[in-house]
C-alpha cells in the first residue's frame, strides 16, 4: 500500500490557474452501532455517518449503494487535502463497481491535454500504482500528493476500469480571463456547446468567488472565473459523456471538488444537456464538526452549496487541521480598469490552499508560478484510431472556488437570490432523487456551434 502523505505540496503562490468552490465532502462506513437502526434522529453528524437528503435520516452505507446500483453517473465530491475523503472514494469505486456496470473514473486532477501521457502509463502493465502520478506529472501540477489519491487509481485498476482526464488545460486560462468561451479552440467549443451563463448561476459563482479569495478581489473581477468555472464543470460532464462511448464502458465516476458535483449548478447539470436520460447520483464527502463546539445538523450544511437540493447523500468524515488559506496573502497594486477582468488575470493565480479549496491567491512579487510551454494547438482532434479513450480536447483548466469554511461548524453563507423556474424551457429534474425540493436551472439543448 503507497505511503500516506498530506502535506500540501506548493505554497500560496506557485500552482497554476485554478478557480473552485468549497470541496469539503466525504463518505464513509457505518458503525456496528446501529447496524439494526437506519435513523438516528436530528442528532449532530459525526464521522463515519451518511445522510440520505431526499429521506432527511442517517443511513447504513447498504442504503447508499442500493440507491447507486444502476446509476450511469456516479459523482464523488471530495476536500483535496483530507486524504480520508480519497480513501472513501476508493472504497466507493470499489463497492458501486460490483453492480456489472463498468465505469471509467474521470478526473478534475488530470487536465485534457495529459491523456496520452495518462493512456501510456495506465496501459503499461509494468509501472506501478505509487509510480503513476511521476509518470503523468502529478507532483508539478500543484495538487495534493498522488499518495494520497493512489487509492482510487488501485480500486480503478482492480476492476480495469479505464482512467480519464477531465479538466480544462492551463494554457487557456489566461486567454480565457481576456475573451470568455471565444478563447477556447473550435473542436472542444463545438463539444462543448456552452448555452449562456444562466443568470441565477452568475451571481451565485460570482458571490461565492469573491466570499472564498480572502477579500482580494472585487465584484466586478470575479465574472471572468465564473464563465471559466462553467466550462470547466461542462469539460468534466463531457468527459463522463464521452467516456460512455468507449468498448465496454457504460458509466462514468467523477472525482472531484465538492462544488463541482453539485446536481443544481454544476458537473450533472451539464450531464442533462450531454445525456438527458442518463442517471445520476451526487455523493458528497464532507468533515464532521467537532461536537464539543456545534450543535449542528446534517441539513446545515447543505446550505454551504447553495440554493436548492445539490447532493443525495452526505458522508460526514474526521477533519484534519488546515492553516488559515488567508494568512499572508497580499495582493500587489493593480491597474485601474472598468472591469477589472484583466487585472485579475494578470495579477492573480488560482492556486489551491491549503485546506483543499481550489481558491485564487494573489501571486506576490517574490513568487510567480513556472511558465508552461503547453500552448493549446490550434486544432483539437479526438482520440486516434488506436485507442479507444475519448479524444485528448485541449480546453482550459478553470474556476473550482471550493469554499474555505471554518473546519468545526458550518457557516451561513450570505443570501442568494432563489432560483426561479418560470421559463420557457422545462426544468428537468436530476436522477435518481425524487426529493420535491431539489431546484434546478433550466436546462437548454446541447447544439453545436457553426
Amino acid at each position: 500500500m503507497p505511503a500516506i502523505c498530506n502535506k500540501p505540496q506548493a505554497g500560496i503562490t506557485g500552482w497554476p490557474f485554478f478557480v473552485c468552490l468549497l470541496s469539503m465532502l466525504c463518505i464513509g462506513v457505518v458503525g456496528r452501532s446501529w447496524a439494526e437502526s437506519s435513523y438516528f434522529g436530528p442528532m449532530s453528524p459525526t464521522p463515519g455517518l451518511i445522510f440520505d437528503v431526499a429521506k432527511d435520516e442517517y443511513v447504513r452505507l447498504e442504503t447508499l449503494q442500493s440507491a447507486a446500483a444502476g446509476a450511469k453517473y456516479i459523482l464523488l465530491g471530495e476536500s483535496h487535502t483530507n486524504l480520508v475523503h480519497h480513501q472513501r472514494q476508493a472504497e466507493l469505486v470499489d463497492l458501486l463497481s460490483g453492480d456489472g456496470l463498468k465505469r471509467a473514473v474521470v478526473w478534475e486532477m488530470i487536465n485534457r491535454d495529459r491523456q496520452d501521457d495518462l493512456d501510456a502509463a495506465w496501459d503499461n502493465p509494468d509501472l506501478e500504482i505509487e509510480d503513476l502520478g511521476a509518470a503523468i506529472g502529478w507532483e508539478d501540477s500543484g495538487w495534493p500528493s498522488w499518495h494520497d489519491y493512489s487509492p482510487i487509481a488501485q480500486a480503478a485498476r482492480n476492476h480495469q476500469l479505464p482512467m480519464i482526464a477531465g479538466n480544462l488545460p492551463d494554457a487557456l486560462l489566461g486567454p480565457m480571463m481576456k475573451k470568455g468561451n471565444a478563447a477556447l479552440p473550435a473542436p472542444l467549443a463545438k463539444k462543448l456547446a456552452l448555452p449562456p451563463l444562466p443568470d441565477t448561476v452568475k451571481t451565485l459563482f460570482d458571490q461565492e468567488i469573491v466570499d472564498t479569495h480572502c477579500g482580494m478581489l472585487k465584484p466586478n473581477q470575479a465574472p471572468p472565473f465564473s464563465t471559466i468555472q462553467f466550462a470547466r464543470d461542462a469539460s468534466l460532464a463531457r468527459a463522463m459523456f464521452d467516456a460512455t462511448h468507449m468498448k465496454g464502458i457504460k458509466g462514468a465516476f467523477l472525482i472531484a471538488g465538492a462544488m463541482h458535483v453539485r446536481a443544481n449548478v454544476a458537473v450533472p447539470w451539464h450531464l442533462k444537456r450531454f445525456d438527458p436520460k442518463g442517471t445520476s447520483i451526487v455523493i458528497a464527502m464532507i468533515e464532521a464538526p467537532d461536537l464539543s463546539a456545534s450543535s449542528a445538523k446534517p441539513g446545515d450544511f447543505l446550505k454551504m452549496f447553495g440554493p436548492g437540493h445539490s447532493v443525495d447523500f452526505i458522508w460526514f468524515t474526521s477533519g484534519l487541521e488546515q492553516p488559515d488559506p488567508c494568512e499572508g496573502i497580499k495582493m500587489p497594486p493593480m491597474a485601474q480598469q472598468d472591469d477589472g477582468a484583466d487585472s485579475a488575470a494578470e495579477n492573480a493565480d488560482t492556486t489551491r490552499s491549503d485546506d483543499g479549496s481550489d481558491k485564487l491567491a494573489p501571486l506576490t512579487p517574490k513568487k510567480a508560478p513556472p511558465q508552461k510551454n503547453n500552448a493549446p494547438a490550434e486544432e483539437e482532434t479526438d482520440a486516434s484510431p488506436h485507442s479507444t479513450k475519448p479524444g485528448n480536447n485541449a480546453g482550459n483548466e478553470a474556476g473550482d472556488t471550493e469554499r474555505a469554511e471554518p473546519k468545526n461548524t458550518p457557516i451561513e453563507k450570505p443570501s442568494r437570490p432563489e432560483y426561479k423556474t418560470e421559463s420557457k424551457n422545462p426544468v428537468i429534474d436530476p436522477e435518481p432523487s425524487d426529493n420535491p425540493t431539489r431546484l434546478i436551472i433550466p436546462i437548454p439543448p446541447a447544439q453545436s456551434r457553426d
